[in-house]
């Protein structure tokens, strides 16, 4: 059985979880592909020039690597036939640009939601949103009904200063419609220099309006730390470069000012980030064990990672947050902390993405680059989390369940889910505020569980309370 209060204990990748980045050569041609076809397909339907003659190149060099480094054995022909069927419903003499773009990232979501074709301005976005601060309106969002659903703005934002609300559907920037459009492409619309503006149709409950907002520098604070009397609480929301850093800091400022006795990690609606600060993070909490390994094709795909002996906060009995919208790092985290007996987790199963993408550049800046899922990832028990989430020790109940953010990006598998082990324990959250009463309800389940000290006691304490 998993011990939920561990005693002390004896005790760089090339790749991102978002994006990595490598060279991509062009490979030499293949005659027995259905590439020439594909190209000839593009080559009699946009205007002539030498734009379309680098873009009919560029599907060869993008899909080849496809072919190569994807994670999994891929079917070439039918990659390509999605891609020649998008072209094919364009008019003659249609622009290359336009028509590439929207052909090769029909190819790529085929595979994926997370595989696509970054030009100049997409590729440093996702530079951007991996950075402290940004030109933006200040949104967390994420793929749900059809369109952009709000998560949250970020307070003092501009996206908080024009009335913007979680669940609110972003259907428009500027007259562009985003239904259909990868996030990530529709994250690059609303992004952009500060001082600049953009219109945005939202549509909440039955009707649409529209708002027109300038864009500011958002500045992205990845980690909070907080006391709930003697239990350190660390919000992380998000894997940048230098999450790690932070956290550290934080410990240290809490071990200067409150001598902290328990500690929790909380790492709900964490989108992920940075697979090396993941592995970084965790390694902060152990000091023994496998942290996590990588599944690809290829053998630069395929390894993984121990924790070195140095631990923060040993013996200091732990909980891990999640919640549906806990996904990638974050997952990896809470895998590495769960299965290594470390901690307990809490919350609800998490969005279950287990992939890790490669960034290969493209050659020319103004080629862009390719964003191509090339592993999957697996906690030290060997399990993987794709598709099926992260299962938490203890599940919370909600009053009310809100809409599930999982397998909306990606197939979510219910077998796979099936065969993840099931909660030791489920509550309803709500009742912990009678024991503790913290900022959330999730939070007093968190801190009452830590001061109780075993998994019975809490239980007995929130049965006291019905």
């Amino acid at each position: 059985m998993r011990r939920f209060l561990p005693t002390p204990r004896a005790s760089f990748l090339a790749s991102l979880l978002l994006a990595g980045t490598a060279a991509l050569a062009a490979p030499p041609a293949n005659p027995d592909d259905p590439l020439p076809r594909l190209q000839a397909v593009y080559a009699r339907t946009v205007a002539p020039g030498e734009q379309a003659d680098a873009y009919r190149e560029l599907f060869a060099s993008i899909l080849l690597r496809v072919q190569r480094s994807y994670a999994t054995e891929i079917d070439l022909a039918a990659v390509a036939a999605e891609a020649a069927r998008v072209i094919e419903k364009r008019p003659a003499g249609a622009e290359p640009r336009a028509v590439f773009h929207e052909a090769i990232n029909a190819a790529l979501q085929s595979l994926d939601p997370y595989s696509r074709y970054l030009d100049a301005r997409a590729q440093g976005n996702e530079i951007d949103g991996l950075s402290p601060s940004f030109g933006g309106l200040g949104l967390q969002v994420e793929a749900g009904g059809g369109a952009v659903r709000v998560v949250e703005p970020i307070p003092g934002s501009p996206a908080e200063r024009a009335g913007l609300q979680a669940g609110d559907l972003i259907v428009r920037v500027d007259e562009h419609p985003v239904t259909g459009l990868p996030l990530a492409d529709a994250i690059a619309r609303m992004r952009g220099a500060p001082g600049t503006s953009v219109a945005i149709t939202v549509r909440r409950a039955d009707h649409e309006f529209t708002v027109s907002l300038t864009r500011d520098t958002i500045r992205r604070q990845a980690v909070r730390w907080t006391m709930e009397g003697e239990v350190l609480v660390l919000r992380v929301s998000g894997f940048s470069f230098s999450t790690t850093a932070s956290v550290r800091h934080a410990i240290a400022e809490a071990i200067a000012a409150h001598a902290p006795q328990a500690v929790v990690l909380d790492l709900r609606g964490n989108p992920g980030g940075l697979l090396r600060e993941a592995v970084a993070l965790a390694d902060t909490f152990l000091s023994r064990g496998e942290i996590v390994s990588l599944r690809g094709r290829t053998p630069s795909n395929q390894r993984s990672w121990e924790a070195d002996p140095a631990e923060l906060l040993p013996g200091l009995p732990m909980v891990v947050m999640v919640d549906r919208r806990s996904a990638s790092a974050s997952e990896l985290v809470a895998a590495a902390l769960q299965e290594n007996g470390r901690a307990a987790v809490m919350g609800q199963r998490s969005f279950g993405k287990g992939s890790v993408q490669t960034t290969y550049a493209l050659g020319e800046e103004a080629k862009g680059a390719l964003k191509l899922t090339t592993a999957f990832y697996h906690g030290p028990s060997g399990r993987s989390v794709h598709q099926a989430g992260i299962t938490p020790d203890i599940e919370l109940l909600a009053a009310s369940r809100p809409e599930p953010a999982r397998g909306e990006a990606w197939g979510h598998d219910p077998a796979a889910e099936a065969a993840a082990p099931g909660s030791q324990a489920r509550v309803e959250q709500g009742r912990c505020a009678a024991i503790y009463k913290a900022r959330d309800p999730a939070l007093s389940c968190a801190v009452a569980f830590l001061q109780a000290r075993t998994l019975d006691a809490f239980l007995g304490a929130v049965a006291q309370r019905r």
